[in-house]
């Protein structure tokens, strides 16, 4: 690594470390990631003995810095969402500041990049949602038709949870509406002769809203003893499942009520 023309305060190893983790945490990252990635930048950065505890909403990290003096910050997570190329930047962007291809101004300048990464464009997003339900209607049983219809209404239901996270909208009430919002869908489409399967199109929906990485990670955070987090992530995935369940039943007892008939 360059030696840089004057020493690094500790607060900007603080920041930098921390924001990189926080990023990670932000992006559907697991805890132990984000804490290695904080402890391995501050380490690499002059930062002796550092520590950090990461939880899905708070990340405390402290360490030693030249000075001799000890530093800490605390960092709130308070939005998440599913961008895992993010987390495989951050991961490379460690390596190479932990081998001394970056020093601090260019990992720096790369975690800004990072942190201003966008999604993939709507296009792409609506096609891969789409295809996504479709294909899931069809390992549920459902027909081709069913899965046309269940591809439409999975390309609106990813637009419908983005307003939903661009208005800051609790995940709760976002899961509950979206897939009470596909099911009445899914059964007009039905009514309408579209479909043939309703249940088959309605599973293959609301897999869209199905939180398979929070239940993924929960489990891999409890096994590997972060018991904190792995809690915490199994009670939001929990949530997400009570939630989209509240809302696809709700509806279809709704639309059953309303129809006079079940369908």
């Amino acid at each position: 690594m360059t030696s840089p023309t004057r020493p690094i305060a500790p607060e900007d190893i603080l920041l930098l470390a921390a924001d990189a983790a926080r990023i990670v945490l932000e992006s559907g990252g697991e805890t132990y990631r984000a804490e290695e990635t904080a402890v391995g930048l501050a380490s690499a950065l002059d930062g002796v003995e550092a520590e950090c505890f990461a939880t899905p909403t708070v990340i405390v990290l402290s360490f030693v810095g030249f000075d001799g003096k000890a530093h800490s910050i605390v960092r709130r997570v308070t939005r998440r969402s599913m961008h895992l190329e993010r987390v495989a930047r951050i991961d490379a962007l460690t390596r190479r500041t932990r081998s001394g291809e970056l020093d601090f101004a260019g990992a720096a300048a790369e975690l800004d990049q990072v942190e201003r990464m966008e999604g993939r464009p709507p296009l792409v997003s609506l096609l891969a949602a789409a295809a996504g339900t479709g294909f899931f209607t069809l390992l549920f049983g459902g027909a081709w038709n069913d899965a046309l219809v269940a591809g439409a209404v999975g390309a609106g239901l990813s637009r419908l949870t983005r307003f939903f996270a661009r208005r800051a909208i609790p995940d709760f009430v976002a899961n509950l509406l979206g897939a009470a919002g596909a099911t009445i869908l899914c059964l007009f489409a039905r009514s309408l002769g579209l479909a043939t399967s309703a249940d088959g199109t309605i599973i293959g929906v609301i897999m869209l809203l199905v939180p398979g990485v929070a239940i993924t990670n929960a489990i891999r955070d409890t096994i590997g003893g972060d018991l904190v987090s792995g809690v915490s992530r199994g009670a939001d995935a929990f949530m997400s499942a009570a939630a989209i369940s509240i809302g696809a039943g709700g509806a279809y007892q709704l639309w059953n009520l309303l129809a006079g008939r079940a369908l």
